[in-house]
């Protein structure tokens, strides 16, 4: 019974361990390097957009953040992704200059989650 036990952790350990490092694989590669499979293929807004927003973009581009709003840039709602959608792409994903200074870059999986997000009609739920 106690090697059925030992064999059971191990394998849970190995599983996440796979997990973790497959995930930090999947976001240092460019969008052609990545596992596909590193983000859904049907990613919602509110489970999936939206925290990314909060991760990269809401402390400054936000109504009650003052930089971005006055730059017109606003990303706390669906609606306004969808809308500032090109302004996002081009200094995100094409220019790599926001977000500004040493703040985390979106990475190749949040990315391909995001163009995802977009070419599936940029739904809001």
């Amino acid at each position: 019974m106690m090697n059925d036990k030992h064999s059971a952790v191990a394998w849970i350990v190995a599983m996440a361990l796979a997990l973790v490092l497959g995930a930090c694989v999947a976001g240092d590669g460019t969008l052609e390097e990545i596992d596909p499979e590193a983000a859904p293929l049907n990613p919602t807004y509110s489970q999936h957009v939206a925290p990314l927003m909060d991760l990269y973009c809401t402390a400054c581009h936000a109504e009650d953040a003052q930089p971005g709003e006055i730059e017109g840039y606003g990303y706390e709602t669906c609606d306004k992704v969808r809308s500032g959608w090109e302004d996002l792409v081009e200094t995100s994903f094409i220019e790599k200059t926001m977000p500004p200074g040493g703040a985390p870059r979106i990475t190749s999986a949040h990315q391909l989650l995001l163009e995802r997000w977009f070419d599936n009609g940029a739904p809001c739920d």
